[in-house]
């Protein structure tokens, strides 16, 4: 994804989101329940779709605080787009969006009882995850659910776009009565990462009992924790580029200790414009390299192990780019939700729903702004920082030494910096989320028929706002031209002019560059603008629908559901005056700090939809034939006109069939669209910032599904493949991004096959089995610069239309990138979920009055992941960290009247860095496969009072090795974050 930041380091140890794997508990609910696959009320299991259900109980015994955590245990979900774990956007910090099947957050539908929730989503190419209407899982307190649905594939018939790789469904609790209150503290083994939960959940039933009233509120506090806070993510383990000396066979190898030497956080003094230290760097007396230590004065600048870029070390004392990785992001959550119901007549029911969050995100640490001439000229934003030798705050003696090794009569010296003690990376972004539904639900007869009918109102308006602290550039010069007054005062030199941009303080401060820290506050406060970007979108949909039985077929009903829905989507971006920029007049617009300026994005489509589902019931157990059980069709068609792309079709045809009564075959075949985003749409001509893999880089002209052909098409373009090192890999490049208001609906032809083992002679034994495969075409992507690269030069029509897009120098370096929104890329996945579940009251083994035990498995094959660009070669995903061919989890439960466990057992297959690298990319080509075990231990004091002690990682066992270098980050998650535990109580009344 693109960046804003106008310059940073490819950091080869920057975590790769990849998700838990989770069991998701099939509760073995009582009664017929409505399932989110469908409007017509029936069992879970009865379904031809297949389902997955995380209980209340779940939720409650494993201490989650967020629905998505649920979720993301659940094998077949991919990496999240963003959670509260790894590196995170400033535009949305903390906020959990999640993605089944691995085919994007934006292609998983999220609904709360059946009705779609306003989302949260930045609408900006800079935002925490690709454009959509993502559902922020925070906005949900889990005191209030009573159970989360998922269903693969189906869903776009039922409920519209954005259902291709499945929906998920939050229902919540109703017709509570009652009062809960419930607290939970946890922290880890190494005393950090504090998480603190407190909830409420009322209800009250009145009107002698025609009415009942639900409010839930929930509190939660965590505290975040960066990677210098964790033995194994500060080794700072890395893949570096041997120097070519070496002869190594491997284009990379895993080294200890990343440093970089081009800059440091002190400083590095270069007597010319340079970022080789060991080519132009200031040196002592006796030749030894240099650097400014943390007090500002010159000290030994170790190079380690230099690797053959010659500004990547391994080991040395340069600037510590691994350190600069957030593993945790602090948040605070403030939640409150109020469910009416009454019944008005026997017949007519008004429900009501009144929602209110305000999620605060804090991202700790990232990148900072650097100063080196990798990025640009000396005196330039980006560039080395031009200083005189005369500074006032530099020592006599170091003044000597850097004067000693300048040309003769030179005044002036070079500094490479990370700005890490000034820019941090921090960032703050505070969202508000309003929503409101209202409606009457009821039946009627007509005949000896009963039908069921809703209309209802939804209304949601999310707002992001952001507090960013940038640097100013023109005061940034402007402090660091420090000159002493006659007075002997060090001040900024008289004649400077202040930006445009309002900063903390208007008043020029010198500022002290060399070392650590050194900065006054006043120079701080004059060099630093709040930057404050606002976010805002707007839902609102009415809905109609009507569900009964039209005629009996053979004994059983025929059921449908006919509806009409009305959906309006608005967003605005602004980015503040910061972000905006400075207006030139002519058209144009200049930055006031490091980050290019960003565009206001607004915009808005609506939707009228249309739709039906059918049920036939050919033959049920009740009236089943000798030789068939079950035979049933179930389909469903929607019609979506959207004001932006247009009409479409989304239908869904399947059945079950049963020739005995312990197992039921299902399958279905759906056609799935997805609309455009508003920022896919509208967004204007956008400048930012890219970094990637150049596959002409000698590091991965070996690498892709046809290296020769990538060799060939790049030595084409004039590349000398075996020397050639590119900018593009190792810091980024600028890239243009565009909206593209004629994009069209993605598709999707989807279908699963598989088979409910219910067998007669193992009560409450139930073994789900099905075949996904989903082929989505033009679907929408930003090409970026990686997608771009790989098309043109992975491809046998070299040059096509894809080249075109790139500029490069007369050395080959890549000097501008026009990436954008197109229906230009492919996805494909298909893989076997197995969902098993038993309970065995222990009674039926003699032990009366002993419990209950269970266990419940979920097993995920991912047998196909791939992603094509354009005319490109194919990128496979499965078995990459992240998405491994094998995944699961299993939970053994027990509960009886005064005491309740459970242990959970995560198993994550072995899995690869890339599975389209050439074989000697490097010398580590993956990880092995890893196990996490999880227990949770209650008590029931009594009909009141409840205890919990909940144990993530009871065993504490590391990520496998070498990860997190490379990847991994969220996957291997609690492996680096260590034993965790919490403690819970509530009581009730």
């Amino acid at each position: 994804m693109a960046t804003p930041a106008a310059a940073q380091t490819s950091d080869q140890t920057q975590a790769q989101d990849a998700p838990a794997a989770q069991d998701d508990q099939p509760a073995a609910a009582e009664g017929t329940i409505v399932v989110t696959g469908s409007r017509i009320a029936r069992p879970e299991f009865d379904t031809v779709q297949p389902t997955q259900v995380v209980g209340a109980a779940q939720i409650e015994s494993r201490g989650y605080t967020n629905v998505g955590q649920a979720l993301r245990e659940i094998p077949s979900f991919g990496p999240p787009g963003n959670s509260a774990v790894g590196a995170q956007s400033s535009f949305g910090p903390a906020q959990t969006f999640v993605d089944f099947f691995g085919l994007g957050t934006q292609r998983t539908l999220v609904l709360v009882n059946g009705r779609r929730f306003v989302s949260s989503n930045t609408a900006s190419i800079f935002g925490p995850v690709s454009p959509g209407s993502q559902v922020d899982l925070n906005n949900i307190p889990t005191t209030l659910v009573q159970r989360i649905e998922t269903v693969a594939i189906g869903g776009a018939p039922i409920y519209g776009s954005d259902a291709i790789a499945g929906t998920v469904n939050v229902i919540l609790k109703k017709d509570y009565e009652g009062l809960e209150i419930g607290g939970q503290y946890g922290i880890s083994q190494e005393g950090d990462a504090p998480e603190a939960r407190i909830n409420i959940l009322a209800g009250k039933n009145f009107a002698g009992g025609r009415g009942n009233i639900v409010i839930a509120g929930e509190y939660n506090k965590t505290t975040g924790f960066t990677s210098a806070d964790r033995a194994i993510t500060a080794a700072g383990n890395f893949f570096g580029t041997p120097p070519a000396s070496l002869g190594s066979p491997f284009q990379r190898v895993l080294y200890p200790s990343q440093r970089y030497t081009a800059f440091t956080a002190g400083g590095v003094p270069f007597s010319d414009d340079d970022f080789l230290a060991s080519r132009s760097g200031i040196r002592d007396a006796s030749g030894q390299l240099l650097q400014f230590g943390p007090n500002g004065r010159l000290v030994p600048l170790n190079l380690g192990t230099v690797m053959r870029q010659g500004f990547i070390s391994s080991g040395g004392n340069g600037f510590d780019l691994p350190a600069q990785n957030n593993l945790l992001t602090s948040s605070e959550r403030y939640l409150v939700n109020a469910q009416l119901n009454y019944e008005l007549t026997d017949h007519i029911r008004f429900f009501g729903e009144a929602w209110y969050s305000h999620n605060k995100g804090v991202n700790l640490i990232d990148q900072p702004n650097y100063n080196t001439a990798l990025f640009d000229a000396a005196g330039t934003p980006d560039g080395n920082l031009l200083l005189s030798i005369n500074n006032p705050f530099l020592n006599p003696a170091d003044r000597a030494t850097i004067a000693a090794n300048l040309p003769a009569g030179a005044t002036q010296f070079y500094v490479g910096r990370a700005l890490s003690d000034l820019t941090t990376g921090r960032a703050e972004a505070n969202v508000e989320t309003y929503r409101f539904v209202g409606g009457f639900a009821g039946d009627f007869s007509l005949g000896s028929r009963q039908f069921q009918w809703e209309v209802s109102a939804n209304y949601g308006r999310s707002q992001t706002v952001g507090k960013n602290y940038e640097l100013v550039n023109d005061n940034f010069f402007n402090a660091l031209d420090a000159v002493q007054d006659v007075n002997g005062n060090i001040v900024c030199r008289p004649g400077y002019t202040n930006s445009p941009a309002q900063t903390i303080s208007s008043t020029c401060a010198p500022l002290n560059i060399f070392g650590v820290g050194q900065a006054s506050q006043a120079a701080k406060d004059y060099i630093f603008a709040i930057a404050r970007p606002v976010s805002t979108n707007d839902q609102l949909v009415f809905n109609a629908n009507v569900t009964g039985p039209v005629f009996s077929l053979f004994g059983n009903d025929v059921s449908v559901s006919l509806g009409y829905e009305h959906r309006r989507e608005s967003t605005k971006f602004d980015p503040g005056s910061y972000y905006y920029g400075h207006d030139n007049g002519d058209g144009t617009r200049t930055q006031y700090g490091r980050i290019i300026p960003i565009d206001p994005i607004k915009g808005s489509f609506n939707t009228n939809e249309v739709f039906g589902e059918l049920r036939v019931p050919f033959v049920t157990p009740e009236n089943g034939l000798s030789w068939l059980k079950t035979a049933e069709f179930d389909g469903a068609a929607r019609w979506v006109h959207n004001s932006l792309s247009g009409g479409d079709l989304t239908w869904t045809a399947g059945g079950r069939i049963g020739f005995i009564r312990d197992i039921t075959f299902r399958g279905n075949f759906t056609r799935s669209i997805r609309s455009p985003a508003i920022t896919e749409a509208f967004n204007p001509t956008s400048r930012a910032f890219d970094v990637g893999s150049d596959p002409c880089d000698t590091r991965y002209v070996g690498s892709g599904p046809n290296p020769a052909v990538r060799k060939a098409n790049c030595t084409a373009a004039g590349i000398d493949t075996t020397n050639f090192t590119s900018n593009y890999s190792d810091f980024t490049v600028p890239v243009t991004v565009s909206g593209n208001p004629g994009l069209s609906n993605e598709k999707a032809n989807s279908w699963t096959v598989g088979a409910v083992i219910q067998p007669s002679f193992a009560r409450s034994f139930t073994l789900a089995v099905d075949w996904v495969d989903i082929k989505l075409t033009d679907a929408i992507t930003s090409l970026g610069g990686d997608d771009i690269l790989n098309a043109c030069y992975d491809s046998p029509s070299y040059p096509n239309s894809f080249c075109g897009l790139v500029d490069r120098d007369a050395n080959g370096q890549i000097t501008m990138i026009r990436e954008g929104y197109y229906n230009a890329a492919s996805y494909k996945t298909s893989g076997l979920t197995v969902t098993g579940a038993y309970r065995l009251p222990l009674e039926r083994v003699g032990l009366n009055n002993a419990g209950v035990i269970g266990l419940s498995v979920n097993y995920f094959y991912r047998d196909k992941l791939e992603q094509r660009v354009g005319t490109g070669d194919v990128n496979h995903l499965a078995g990459e960290i992240g998405y491994p061919h094998h995944s699961g989890t299993a939970n053994f439960t027990y509960e009886s009247k005064g005491f309740n466990a459970l242990v959970q057992a995560q198993y994550f297959g072995k899995s690869r860095y890339d599975v389209d690298e050439a074989p000697n990319a490097r010398n580590i080509m993956g990880v092995g496969d890893w196990w996490l075990f999880n227990a949770t231990i209650g008590t029931r004091v009594n009909d009141q009072f409840s205890l919990k002690l909940i144990v993530d990682n009871v065993f504490n066992v590391k990520p496998p090795y070498p990860a997190p270098a490379g990847g991994g980050t969220v996957t291997y998650y609690s492996g680096i974050l260590g034993r965790y535990a919490r403690i819970a109580a509530s009581v009730k009344f």
